[in-house]
């Protein structure tokens, strides 16, 4: 039926076109097929506007409330985590950052999934999402801020919003939902 459709829009558009009119009408279907397809892709990329930032986050819940960090020379908290490098596992990233910011080693047997979440990316273009595949874990050793984390903080349902990324207010309401934090 679609050939049949393209073929008919062909002959009807390629007609009064010397050079397609010695094509025969299967390189004709062949050729509109192709500049449809290419449109088709060309609009679907002016259209997504949205890129995504993948980063990993450790949920850490004690006392009935989540650790969130803040960074050197920033002024709202976000969970503890970030970008995956070229080739990492989610894992793997989520150790490695977790040594990185927080300066502890997290037990890889207890690494479980908690959840995804997306948002506007803080501080980036309109438009920018980030994707953050979030993870609880038990670990070793003492919670430290790192070089890069000015402040960690243990926080309840009822920290100010206005000092947490799009994300780290997901993930705050969604823990209170689950009745995990106060």
């Amino acid at each position: 039926f679609l050939s049949g459709v393209v073929c008919d829009i062909v002959n009807c558009e390629l007609r009064a076109k010397s050079h397609f009119v010695q094509m025969g009408c299967q390189q004709r279907c062949l050729l509109t097929i192709i500049l449809l397809l290419f449109i088709v892709i060309s609009v679907c990329a002016m259209t997504t506007t949205s890129s995504f930032i993948d980063k990993l986050a450790l949920v850490l819940v004690r006392n009935r409330q989540q650790l969130v960090a803040r960074s050197r020379g920033k002024n709202v908290f976000y969970t503890p985590g970030g970008k995956r490098e070229l080739g990492e596992s989610d894992e793997d990233a989520l150790c490695r950052e977790c040594l990185e910011e927080l300066d502890v080693k997290l037990i890889r047997p207890s690494i479980k999934p908690y959840g995804v979440f997306q948002a506007q990316a803080f501080g980036k273009p309109e438009g920018t999402m980030v994707r953050m595949s979030c993870y609880s874990a038990d670990y070793e050793g003492t919670l430290t801020a790192s070089e890069e984390v000015e402040e960690l903080r243990w926080v309840a349902s009822d920290f100010s919003y206005d000092k947490l990324t799009v994300t780290g207010i997901m993930i705050l309401e969604d823990l209170k939902a689950k009745d995990l934090i106060d």
